[in-house]
């Protein structure tokens, strides 16, 4: 049963980051400089009877890890803005959007770190399903220090992931709208409250945001990886609980100076409504909010409505009348 609007709404949690917060972020991006970007870019299709050019592009990260997408070059003249977005944890890339390239928006989709095609799924036995809820465990351990924990590594590649932008031709660096689902969200978010060439943001369902009981009680996702590892080790929940403070999104909340759109989907199981509201109440920019009222984690995906509103929404950005 879904939850009510009411009872989220009002959903305003003490806003307490660490002190040290930022203080870690700027060590880590320093460390981030420490990594060549090793930039690659081949073209996959392109002809006179098409609108835009794809290209499989990679580079290199933090750890030197490499990561791999889409990017998508409308086929007009002069430097293009760009929407980048990232896909929630075990899940797949989506689909390239058209109306971006209508548009005139150039289009980025990546793979996370540790997914694509170097996600390995379980072999199926004859007639056996696969389990909706299976995840790869990335987030079963790495809070006994903050340095290692596998986010850490997902947020500087957003980092980097701008400084791709900025080396690639028919791209406009300071002209970049981030975009993510779950935990992609939360990396926008990064992203956007640590660079000042990200225009507006896009956070469908964002998960790792106000890091609650009511969030890891859920049992989804990546929430079910941490409450195993503060389960399994007790003496340390503190200490880890804090550690989770240096990645919660809410803890960047008040960075954020740009336009954002929010979803929420009423009955999410991954995502809790409660957590998004808390991020969006802490919000102090424009800020917007697409509710579905009926809907779980898929919230838009019927209809196409959330892609249809995420493209009125940066062409109002990135073209203001």
């Amino acid at each position: 049963m879904a939850i009510s609007f009411d009872e989220c709404f009002q959903t305003y949690p003490p806003f307490s980051p660490p002190a040290d917060l930022d203080d870690f972020w700027a060590e880590s991006i320093r460390e981030l400089k420490g990594f060549p970007v090793k930039n690659q870019t081949k073209a996959l299709l392109k002809g006179t009877i098409l609108k835009e050019t794809i290209y499989d592009i990679s580079f290199q990260s933090y750890g030197n890890a490499t990561l791999t997408g889409s990017l998508v070059i409308p086929r007009k003249r002069g430097d293009l803005p760009v929407l980048v977005y990232f896909h929630d944890y075990a899940k797949d890339r989506p689909q390239i959007i058209k109306g971006l390239t209508e548009a005139g928006i150039a289009q980025l989709i990546l793979d996370l770190r540790g997914h694509g095609t170097q996600l390995i799924r379980p072999v199926l036995k004859e007639g056996e399903l696969p389990d909706p809820d299976w995840t790869p465990g990335y987030y079963r351990k790495g809070l006994e220090a903050k340095e290692s924990f596998f986010l850490k590594a997902n947020y500087l590649d957003v980092i980097r992931t701008i400084e791709f932008l900025r080396l690639t031709d028919g791209i406009d660096g300071d002209k970049i709208i981030l975009a993510g689902k779950g935990i992609g969200a939360s990396m926008a978010l990064f992203g956007a409250a640590n660079s000042p060439r990200v225009k507006a943001l896009i956070l469908e369902t964002p998960n790792f945001c106000h890091v609650d009981d009511t969030q890891l009680k859920l049992g989804t996702s990546w929430g079910k990886e941490i409450a195993d590892q503060l389960a399994n080790s007790k003496s340390k929940k503190s200490q880890f609980k804090k550690n989770l403070s240096y990645f919660d999104s809410l803890n960047f909340s008040k960075k954020i100076k740009i336009p954002t759109l929010v979803s929420v989907g009423m009955d999410d199981k991954v995502s809790h409504p409660k957590s998004i509201f808390a991020l969006f109440n802490h919000l102090v920019c424009d800020k917007r909010m697409q509710v579905y009222p009926t809907e779980g984690n898929e919230a838009g995906v019927a209809g196409d409505k959330q892609n249809l509103a995420n493209l009125e929404f940066a062409k109002e950005i990135l073209f203001p009348e």
